[in-house]
C-alpha cells in the first residue's frame, strides 16, 4: 500500500454490535444483516463473513450484482435482494440461488420462466407498500392476485413478505399518533387478507435498525439492521442504552509541511487567507476518496490528538489542515478524519451534523481507492 490513506475496519466492534442487537430480540426472531452498498462502505465480503460467523442468519443487498458478488466469494447463506428485479437478471437470480423481492405479476412471471428453464425453484419475498411509496404492492386486490400467482406457481416459493417504515426513527409518542404504528397495522391487515385466502407466509419482516431498537412489536419474525451493525444509532430518541461501537475509522498521513505568510491563501478560490504566519499540512485524501467538499473551512482532523482545522477547499485528491498549534508535528504523522468519540469533532456523527446529512451517506461516500484494512 503506497498511499497511506485507508479505512480501518475493526471486526471485533462489528461482532460486538451484532451480539448487542441480537440481545434485543426474542430467541425466535432472525437477524438479516444489511450489507448493501459495499456494506455501507466497509467491504461487503469481509463484513458478510464476520456477521454470519457471529450470529446473523441471513444477508440482504440492494441489487442482483451485489448478491452475485457475495456468491462468487463463496458465501452460500440466504441473500435477499431489496431492489426491483431487472427482467434480464431473472436467470442470474435463479442460477445463484438468490431470494428476490417481487411486487408485480411480471416480476413473478420472469422468475418463474427462468426457474422452469433451469429446472430449479426460485424463492421470493413480496414487498408491501404501506406508506413509503417507493417499491411494493399497495392495493389489496393486486396483492391478492400477486400472492395467489406465487402460491399457485410450481416454480416459485413464497419465502416471506415485508414492508419498510418511513419514520421509525421518529420520537416515541402516543401509539395511535405514530406513523410507524399506522404502517404496522396496514401491514398486518394485508397479511391477514392474504392468509384468509389460505396462503401461508413463512417469514414476516418490517424493521431496519430503528424499528429494531424502537419496540419489539415491530420485530415480527425477522429484523434487517443496517447502520446499527456499523456502530451508529439510527435515532437520538431511543435505543441509546444499546452499546454500539463504530467499526470504521478513516485515516491518512501528512505528506508535506510548510509555512505561509500573512496574505497568502490556501487551495482553490482563496477561501482561506492567512492573517499571520501559519503552518500548513497537506494530506493525500480528498473528495474523490469520499471526504465531502462541504467540510472545506468547516471540518477538522485529529493529529497527535490535537484538532487541526481543514483550511481552504477540499480538493479531489488532497486537502490542507492548519497545524500551527500542534507541537513537533512531522511529515508522516497520522491524521484521523473519522473515528473519534461523538463530540470530539472527529466522529462520523460530528461530521454528519456539520454537513446536515446522515452517517449513512458519509460511510457510502468512501471510495474504492481507499484501502480497507481489517483487524480482528
Amino acid at each position: 500500500m503506497w498511499r497511506e490513506t485507508y479505512a480501518k475496519i475493526d471486526l471485533t466492534c462489528l461482532a460486538h454490535n451484532v451480539r448487542a442487537l441480537k440481545s434485543c430480540l426474542a430467541p425466535n426472531v432472525k437477524l438479516m444483516a444489511t450489507v448493501k452498498a459495499n456494506a455501507y462502505g466497509h467491504g461487503a465480503v469481509a463484513i458478510s463473513l464476520k456477521v454470519l460467523e457471529v450470529g446473523a442468519d441471513q444477508l440482504a443487498v440492494a441489487t442482483v450484482e451485489e448478491a452475485v458478488q457475495l456468491r462468487d466469494a463463496g458465501i452460500t447463506t440466504d441473500i435477499l435482494v431489496y431492489g426491483a428485479l431487472p427482467i434480464e437478471a431473472a436467470d442470474a437470480v435463479v442460477s445463484h440461488h438468490i431470494m428476490q423481492t417481487v411486487f408485480t405479476l411480471s416480476d413473478c412471471f420472469a422468475l418463474s420462466q427462468a426457474a422452469k428453464a433451469r429446472g430449479e425453484r426460485c424463492r421470493v419475498h413480496v414487498k408491501i407498500d404501506t406508506g413509503m411509496n417507493r417499491l411494493g404492492v399497495k392495493d389489496d386486490e393486486e396483492a391478492v392476485a400477486l400472492f395467489t400467482m406465487i402460491h399457485d406457481d410450481p416454480w416459485l416459493d413464497l419465502v416471506g413478505a415485508y414492508t419498510h417504515f418511513t419514520s421509525s426513527d421518529e420520537p416515541l409518542c402516543d401509539l395511535a399518533l405514530s406513523e410507524t404504528e399506522r404502517q404496522r397495522q396496514r401491514f398486518i391487515d394485508m397479511i391477514s387478507l392474504i392468509k384468509a385466502k389460505g396462503i401461508a407466509i413463512p417469514v414476516l419482516h418490517a424493521s431496519s435498525s430503528a424499528g429494531l431498537l424502537r419496540d419489539a412489536r415491530y420485530h415480527f419474525d425477522m429484523v434487517r439492521p443496517g447502520i446499527s451493525l456499523y456502530g451508529y444509532h439510527p435515532s437520538p430518541y431511543f435505543g441509546q442504552d444499546v452499546d454500539l461501537r463504530p467499526v470504521l475509522s478513516l485515516e491518512t498521513h501528512i505528506v508535506r509541511l510548510h509555512s505561509i505568510a500573512p496574505g497568502e491563501a490556501v487551495s482553490y478560490g482563496r477561501t482561506f487567507i492567512a492573517t499571520k504566519m501559519e503552518r500548513i499540512a497537506t494530506l493525500p485524501i480528498g473528495y474523490a476518496d469520499g471526504v465531502p467538499r462541504g467540510l472545506s473551512n468547516v471540518g477538522s482532523v485529529s493529529i497527535r490528538g490535537v484538532k487541526a482545522p481543514i483550511v481552504g477547499r477540499v480538493c479531489m485528491d488532497q486537502m490542507m489542515v492548519l497545524v500551527t498549534d500542534i507541537p513537533d508535528v512531522q511529515v508522516g504523522d497520522k491524521a484521523l478524519l473519522y473515528g473519534g468519540d461523538v463530540g470530539s469533532g472527529f466522529s462520523l456523527t460530528d461530521a454528519a451534523q456539520q454537513l446536515d446529512t446522515i452517517t449513512y451517506e458519509l460511510l457510502c461516500r468512501i471510495s474504492d481507492r481507499v484501502k480497507r484494512v481489517y483487524s480482528q
